[in-house]
């Protein structure tokens, strides 16, 4: 009935229908046109506050209820299983790659944070292998270049984990496992929260899986920090 329905509307096949669907889907999100759309919608200092927490709980909600906990397992036992993880993320979702490569690197054996700049993805990934994982981090507007690096990653045999927004979005499609988390709030930018709640689980999963060592990591650490004296108390 599926494939009828495609073919009574002009496609080909399925592929090139789900390829029109997600055009669609992410057609027009310019930031211009999503800070018009806020400004009609949000009256008031009182609303714009209220609303972008309602928008934040509810993407946390949308959360718990997408990643179901075998899918979650699955991308635990990946990392813990790995020999090297590469971790990109690019623009706004570089923070959120930051924050993960981190923490992981305490109690992990190698954890390497992709950074552009200098044209030297080639050297950063020399080693990369197929026991070997790559994190990518990647939300509506999807940057180009973190699709081509994974791709090209994706074929040196590596597994691809995706954090993203969508199951529709180009490294979702391109992942071995992935981890969809809501951005959406009543504004021009994405939000951050509910990608950073799966990250925060993902560290805590990990580091009580690799327990053993990650409470060496952390007491060598914490001596670490009163050697130099980095916090004020």
């Amino acid at each position: 009935t599926v494939t009828r329905f495609i073919s009574n509307v002009g496609f080909s096949g399925f592929s090139e229908f789900k390829k029109e669907i997600a055009q669609r889907v992410l057609k027009d999100f310019s930031t211009t046109k999503r800070l018009a759309e806020s400004a009609e919608s949000l009256e008031g200092p009182g609303n714009i506050f209220a609303e972008i927490l309602n928008g934040d709980v509810e993407n946390i909600r949308t959360l718990r209820d997408t990643i179901s906990d075998q899918l979650f397992e699955d991308a635990v036992k990946k990392l813990c299983s790995a020999r090297s993880i590469y971790v990109l993320g690019l623009r706004s979702s570089y923070a959120l790659a930051f924050y993960l490569a981190f923490n992981l690197r305490f109690f992990l054996n190698k954890v390497i944070l992709l950074k552009l700049g200098i044209g030297d993805i080639p050297e950063q990934v020399l080693e990369l292998r197929k026991d070997d994982v790559l994190v990518v981090i990647s939300f509506r507007r999807y940057t180009r270049e973190s699709f081509d690096i994974a791709e090209k990653i994706k074929k040196k045999e590596a597994s691809v984990i995706a954090i993203t927004n969508s199951e529709l979005s180009p490294i979702a499609k391109l992942a071995d496992v992935s981890l969809i988390a809501s951005t959406k709030i009543p504004t021009y930018i994405e939000s951050c929260t509910a990608p950073m709640s799966l990250i925060n689980a993902l560290i805590t999963a990990i580091a009580l899986r690799k327990k053993d060592k990650a409470l060496s990591a952390l007491n060598k650490l914490e001596n670490t920090f009163e050697e130099f004296q980095t916090y004020i108390s």
